[in-house]
């Protein structure tokens, strides 16, 4: 092998570690003599935008967890979030053939983490919802995070029920909560008595209403569809008054506590006996959250053009313009190895305002993808490839999040440059990205296996903006001798 051939292959190992799967353009011809490897540095320009501005309905939040609460930042102004859930029944359930009576019902909320005040003082309704919800797949809308929840109950109705509550339970002692929260997972959960407002109005209790429903027709409880159709269409949960905290509920628990007669020992079925029986919100009905920020403070933050913002849940995302028809003209002909580009995190803003007690976390996963493909990917719970969706990892010691194969979307579009029309809004504005901070699901290996979007309060102030520093493309090609 010729030296000249090894010389710049080196300069391309030095540079950046080659994709192993290139994609190019043109013909690679493998006569060592014959190719030069290089590297070419091209501006990418970035901006802020409003989730709202890739999509009027919000973000796509089909997730199994929920959120609930309201809190005010100084910056970037004031969140709120509510849920519509629907309680899963089991295939061919009864209650204990000797069933006496339904005791107490309670909608137990069980959170792993929350955001906020853990003491803030706040109140909670539960309202049951008017009509059923047919979650068969075709009514993606009914999972964005606009969606009306009045479309689905009574807002002048009387409520089903109404607690105050804190994240800090003060009935649980410190070393209680730590004790639950490493056994489960979850601090002692949110628990909300369904009876309490009807039995003090004089009126048919939720566990009355129950095992009315029961014993109508025990098969109003044979399955999950019977369930809601004829018993529980689902609840609304959101607060009605405080503001502090929000709470990442990541199980929810219809709990009924049965009383039954059972065998006593003179041998007669007399004896009074108390089982707890849970129904729980599954991945097998619907929920859905709900959200909410304010449109000023966002309006204000996507104005700055010297940087640009990334804000959770459903806020603000960074759009990024690269310069495709630059890169066309200088590189259309060579095969791209490989195209990196890197987006530097300023410290947190709320790490920096006076006046924010609380310190918003930081995105950990952003997906690179193209503007309008973003609807498709999250409604079709589609996974990144690294082809032409990208997922970059918060890398806190050079506080920066970092995309490596960014030649194959490239590639793909230089290959649509050369065959297809230019659009009317031209190359660089069609194939423009942007980045969205994102949960990963993975499996028992360590696998990431589905995306979603990221429903936690989180925040990040990116080094960009459209009167700011250009985002630098770092890009390793190789040139056949005759494409000089």
């Amino acid at each position: 092998m010729k030296l000249k051939f090894l010389a710049a292959f080196g300069l391309a190992a030095t540079l950046y570690s080659c994709d192993d799967t290139t994609t190019g353009v043109g013909e690679f011809v493998a006569d060592a003599d014959e190719i030069t490897a290089s590297a070419q540095t091209f501006e990418a320009t970035t901006r802020t935008l409003k989730y709202t501005d890739l999509n009027e309905e919000g973000v796509f939040s089909r997730t199994s967890n929920a959120y609930l609460g309201k809190f005010t930042d100084p910056d970037f102004g004031t969140y709120t979030t509510d849920f519509i859930t629907q309680i899963n029944c089991t295939e061919q359930f009864e209650f204990p053939e000797t069933m006496q009576d339904i005791v107490a019902t309670t909608l137990e909320l069980s959170y792993s983490s929350f955001f906020g005040d853990s003491l803030a003082p706040m109140r909670v309704r539960v309202d049951m919802l008017n009509r059923e919800i047919d979650d068969n797949g075709e009514d993606l809308g009914l999972y964005y995070t606009s969606y009306n929840p009045e479309d689905f109950y009574d807002k002048n109705g009387e409520a089903l029920a109404e607690q105050d509550y804190a994240v800090r339970n003060n009935s649980w002692t410190d070393e209680q909560i730590d004790s639950i929260k490493s056994a489960n997972g979850y601090y002692p959960p949110l628990i909300i008595d369904l009876d309490k407002s009807s039995k003090e109005k004089g009126k048919e209790t939720f566990s009355e209403f129950l095992k009315r429903k029961y014993i109508e027709d025990k098969n109003n409880f044979k399955d999950s569809y019977s369930f809601i159709h004829n018993v529980l269409p689902g609840f609304y949960v959101h607060n009605t008054s405080g503001e502090g905290s929000i709470l990442y509920i990541g199980a929810i628990w219809l709990r009924m506590k049965v009383s039954y007669l059972v065998e006593s020992s003179s041998g007669k079925v007399d004896s009074l006996a108390y089982t707890s029986i849970p129904f729980a919100a599954t991945n097998e009905v619907y929920m859905s959250t709900r959200l909410s920020n304010s449109a000023d403070a966002l309006n204000r933050l996507k104005a700055e053009t010297h940087n640009t913002y990334l804000k959770t849940p459903a806020g603000l995302c960074t759009e990024v313009k690269l310069p495709l028809k630059e890169m066309y003209e200088a590189l259309g002909n060579d095969t791209l190895n490989s195209v990196s580009m890197s987006f530097t995190k300023y410290k947190n803003i709320s790490e920096t305002s006076q006046n924010s007690l609380y310190k918003m976390g930081t995105p950990q996963n952003l997906l690179l993808i193209r503007k309008n493909e973003v609807k498709d990917f999250f409604e079709q719970k589609q996974n990144y490839d690294s082809k032409t969706t990208f997922l970059g990892t918060y890398n806190s010691t050079t506080n920066s999040y970092s995309f490596s194969q960014v030649n194959r979307l490239i590639s793909q579009i230089f290959s649509d440059m050369r065959t297809k029309e230019e659009p009317a809004e031209g190359w660089d504005a069609y194939n423009a990205m942007v980045l969205i901070p994102v949960k990963t699901e993975t499996d028992s290996q360590g696998n990431t296996i589905g995306l979603s979007h990221d429903l936690e309060v989180n925040s990040a102030r990116l080094v960009g903006g459209e009167e700011g520093e250009k985002i630098s493309m770092e890009v390793i090609y190789t040139r056949p001798k005759f494409n000089k």
